[in-house]
């Protein structure tokens, strides 16, 4: 509620940049076959009861239901309802990667592989590393991704740790990150650090659960006061940090859709 209560709509903008960007993504209300095609994938999710054997290296929305000895488990039906993005983030991710044009796209947390599915059908000419760290869910991910015939998009399983210094060398330049992974403070704030050195100025960080929890409402203020973050784009699904020194002074904006609230049309 005091998102929604601060929060402004496009007609209140005055740079034409971020107006721009909350036209064809806020406020977009075409219908792609992508989003059908997506979406058909998690419905069939949503009946599966394979099991699959969850190693949560960060901190998630808990999925496992049946632990046995050291080993947890849980339905893909569970991690499907409990994880991944929403339809509402899936078409929002999927118009960002269309509007932003990205050559490379790296992700940290596929789970399922919903949001991936959505990125990669944004933008089928950008090649997509996405880094999940469970062996199980990476591979429904996998299969979800050939079932879509996006092969632009690969997912590779390990640890963060491991997995990203490797993707980033591999892409050598970051036009479009998506961080849903792990979902603590220090590890956040060590990854977006970490992406850095890869960035350009068109670049755009995007930020999924910024509300979740204190330890990711606390590091999206410390990237919103990052030395090198001249602008940040907060639409609470999904929110937005760019480093253009285009854009000279430091600014902030919280934007919801303008049917949201009518009375701020003009």
């Amino acid at each position: 509620m005091r998102f929604y209560w601060n929060a402004v709509t496009k007609y209140q903008l005055h740079s034409p940049f971020v107006f721009d960007l909350v036209s064809s993504v806020l406020e977009d209300r075409r219908w792609f076959y992508a989003f059908r095609d997506v979406e058909m994938i998690r419905n069939r999710m949503l009946e599966s009861d394979v099991r699959l054997e969850i190693k949560d290296f960060g901190a998630t929305p808990a999925v496992a239901e049946n632990i046995t000895g050291t080993k947890h488990y849980a339905t893909v039906r569970l991690v499907a309802r409990r994880a991944g993005s929403s339809p509402r983030q899936g078409r929002m991710l999927f118009r960002l990667a269309h509007w932003a044009a990205p050559k490379t796209m790296l992700e940290l947390g596929t789970s399922l592989g919903i949001g991936a599915m959505y990125l990669a059908s944004g933008m089928r000419s950008a090649r997509l590393i996405s880094l999940e760290g469970c062996a199980d869910i990476a591979h429904v991910a996998r299969t979800n991704l050939e079932i879509l015939h996006l092969k632009n998009a690969e997912v590779v399983e390990g640890k963060f740790e491991k997995t990203l210094p490797k993707a980033l060398e591999r892409l050598q330049s970051l036009d479009f990150v998506f961080f849903d992974g792990n979902h603590r403070l220090e590890p956040t704030l060590h990854y977006f650090e970490a992406c850095l050195p890869f960035a350009h100025n068109k670049t755009v960080f995007v930020f999924d659960d910024a509300y979740w929890s204190p330890d990711m409402a606390h590091a999206w203020e410390q990237i919103k006061q990052h030395p090198r973050i001249t602008l940040t784009v907060d639409l609470f699904d999904l929110s937005l940090a760019f480093i253009n020194p285009d854009f000279r002074e430091k600014q902030h904006f919280r934007i919801v859709p303008a049917v949201w609230k009518p009375w701020k049309i003009f």
